[in-house]
């Protein structure tokens, strides 16, 4: 198992993360921001825990960024040599990655075929060269023929697809063709890969996994609906994006800017004149009433509602507060280059699409986990994003030459990742299985845990360290990322070390919703995450009981031993002090 997580899991998390870093620092002018946004999403969101344990959710995250990656690239050479003069090449090798990957998101998870057709449609409008206004048709008849399949309406359904591939057809060069070619050769190998396994395995290439479940809870639940999903949920998607406990959000805070990214990459060409009432500035002020009517209709539900319709009654006015706020972006922000306009579009497709299928699964929660682990697969999707929307907001206070506005976007991003690598970063590290009794696991689990000198199994103890000590690399490597992100972008002591405190502010203020949700009723759930825990201290061997001990004293032993997680040792004390107190 160990050599399994090493080379399926670990070894490729550091191979997307080499790559990643230098695809974000190509992005932003703000080495702040390049640093908080990469460490987020590898050591303060639940990719970490999922790159450390023998499961697939990271690997279809990695594939789902390394095809945004790209694709990116594609259009940004394509600009480059427009720009130049020269006619652009077919990019082959970048569209069968773009292929390879996109197609790989599926071949490890189901549910991930969401993010693989965002990209199969961002593939196909990359090689759409000419007459670019029949892609509008194409859009049209193509989910016309989806909504017809859903309804079991097959030949209308491919009367409506054949429809959508003719006015496709007519944007297609021939350079488009070879590109596509290519992204198609590159995804065909996990597609092969997919429906050679169904077959050899389940005996036909057409037929899922989830039809031979073993677990006979887990057979029922995924025989109804689709595969599982029945009804769409507000509670579920609701929570595994705003749930303290493993909210998307709150988990890995920067993550909120992301929010400001969509907006940037979506927003249309707007005069920048901001005198009177210019159309940037009467959007703005529309957008920023429709927030605060959402916000006033956000309060009066918790007010007036309770469990468990709060839910079904929260949900609207939060969707409705959130596009009124990527919309307000849409208007104030600058607008990212030009190739970076396609990223928006494609994740925006795939936070939808997935958001609705997750919801409507009636498994969603997923069991002990640390964060969602079913939105995993758009972890690095929404740290493009929030660089995105970071990038907007420092070249807005470049333009208004407002450096109060830079230093509190590079302050939130520092005290952000802070905050994420303590909520989440050390749950992934110490014990990725949040049990779903938690509401504030990093106070109810992890800090007891640390306390109590409950390790992981770590480089250090094969050193021969022990207890805490041998977590000393990795607290050395948390000081240092801390270091990178709270500094900030001048070199002047007394500037970083005011940057730094208000990044530390930040990081307080993110703390505090976990903190206010904190339930001592919960040490009991954490007595079972000890006696679960492996290794067990080394300074908890059992004691042997001294020789002569009251039944009072016995029983005072049991407790505290049941208290750091050795139930069998509790136990002997336990009958001792039955025994001797008759």
């Amino acid at each position: 198992m160990y050599v399994l997580r090493l080379f399926t899991t670990v070894l490729p998390g550091l191979l997307f993360g080499w790559f990643w870093h230098r695809f974000l620092a190509a992005r932003t002018s703000s080495a702040t921001v390049r640093e908080a946004v990469f460490f987020s999403t590898m050591a303060g969101s639940s990719l970490f825990a999922y790159s450390l344990v023998f499961v697939s959710h990271a690997q279809n995250a990695f594939c789902f960024g390394a095809a945004l990656m790209a694709l990116a690239t594609v259009r940004e050479r394509d600009a480059d040599d427009a720009a130049q003069g020269r006619d652009p090449g077919a990019r082959f090798g970048w569209m069968f990655l773009a292929g390879l990957f996109g197609a790989g998101a599926t071949l490890f998870e189901y549910p991930a075929a969401i993010a693989s057709a965002a990209v199969a449609l961002w593939i196909a409008a990359v090689a759409a060269e000419r007459r670019r206004a029949a892609l509008v048709v194409t859009l049209v008849a193509l989910g016309l023929a989806a909504g017809l399949a859903l309804k079991h309406h097959p030949r209308p359904a491919l009367a409506a697809g054949a429809v959508a591939l003719l006015a496709y057809a007519v944007t297609l060069s021939p350079r488009g063709i070879i590109r596509l070619l290519g992204a198609g050769l590159g995804g065909s190998i996990p597609t092969a890969l997919v429906l050679f396994y169904h077959h050899r395995c389940f005996g036909s290439a057409f037929k899922p996994g989830y039809s031979f479940l073993e677990n006979p809870t887990f057979r029922e639940e995924t025989n109804q609906g689709f595969f599982g999903a029945t009804q769409f949920s507000w509670e579920a998607a609701l929570r595994m994006w705003l749930d303290p406990a493993f909210g998307l959000f709150p988990g890995t805070p920067i993550l909120l800017l992301s929010l400001v990214g969509l907006g940037a990459t979506l927003a249309p060409d707007l005069p920048d004149d901001r005198r009177g009432l210019s159309r940037r500035n009467v959007l703005s002020a529309a957008f920023t009433a429709a927030s605060l009517y959402a916000s006033a209709k956000l309060l009066l539900v918790l007010k007036d509602h309770a469990l468990p319709e709060l839910h079904a009654r929260l949900g609207p006015w939060v969707a409705a507060l959130s596009v009124s706020l990527i919309a307000l972006a849409i208007a104030r922000c600058p607008r990212p280059p030009k190739t970076e306009r396609a990223i928006g579009a494609s994740i925006a497709l795939a936070l939808i699409g997935m958001t609705h299928l997750i919801g409507m699964m009636n498994n969603w929660r997923g069991g002990w986990t640390v964060g969602p682990r079913y939105l995993v697969t758009i972890v690095p999707a929404l740290g493009l994003l929030a660089l995105t929307g970071a990038e907007s907001l420092l070249m807005s206070a470049k333009r208004d030459g407002n450096t109060a506005l830079r230093t509190a976007v590079t302050a939130f991003a520092g005290g952000a990742t802070v905050a994420a690598m303590l909520l989440t970063g050390t749950a992934s590290a110490w014990f990725p299985h949040v049990p779903t009794e938690y509401t504030s696991p990093f106070f109810e689990m992890i800090l007891p845990l640390i306390r109590d000198g409950f390790v992981p199994h770590n480089a250090g103890l094969l050193l021969g360290s022990r207890g805490l000590r041998s977590m000393a690399p990795f607290f050395a490597a948390a000081a240092l990322i801390s270091l990178l992100v709270l500094r900030g972008d001048r070199r002047r002591p007394l500037a970083m070390l005011a940057h730094g405190l208000g990044g530390l502010a930040v990081t307080l203020l993110m703390l505090l919703p976990s903190a206010l949700a904190f339930r001592p009723e919960s040490a009991g759930v954490t007595r079972y995450v000890k006696s679960a825990f492996e290794p067990h201290p080394a300074d908890s061997a059992t004691p042997t009981p001294p020789p002569r001990e009251t039944a009072a004293q016995a029983a005072a032993r049991a407790r505290r031993l049941a208290e750091s997680g050795q139930t069998q040792a509790a136990l002997d004390a336990w009958l001792r002090a039955i025994r001797d107190g008759r």
